[in-house]
């Protein structure tokens, strides 16, 4: 499924968000990648295109799918559309919007206590704390 960045933000803003979702997140030369594991070998894939920009335009494409790995090395296939990909973007696109967009540290706020944390103690909040 394939949306637009709802509004121009940082990179750090943007990974604080899908981090917020759960996202492991990892910068590529022209995008952002972000994987969330799902249960029997499947995962959300998302790209975000990012132009090599510390700052990401309003309507860049966001393209997000579902993975399924397989046994073979390096093939996998994907869904592109469902109902379950399409909740996901709308809380995608929901935790983009609720984030600051001019972020410039690396810094990620919990949705349910409101606490800020560097992004590897914010994992490890999330999991003692809130267990999840």
């Amino acid at each position: 499924m394939k949306a637009s960045l709802p509004r121009r933000m940082t990179l750090h803003a943007i990974e604080a968000a899908f981090l917020t979702r759960g996202y492991k997140v990892a910068r590529e030369t022209f995008d952002l990648v972000a994987f969330r594991p799902l249960h029997n070998g499947k995962r959300f894939h998302a790209r975000l295109e990012t132009h090599g920009q510390e700052a990401v335009p309003k309507g860049a494409e966001l393209d997000l799918h579902v993975d399924f790995m397989r046994e073979l090395k390096g093939y996998h296939g994907s869904e592109a559309e469902s109902e379950e990909i399409a909740r996901e973007m709308a809380d995608v696109l929901g935790a983009l919007v609720a984030q600051d967009a001019t972020r410039s540290r690396p810094r990620v706020r919990c949705p349910e206590c409101g606490k800020e944390l560097g992004q590897e103690a914010f994992r490890a909040h999330r999991r003692v704390v809130h267990g999840r």
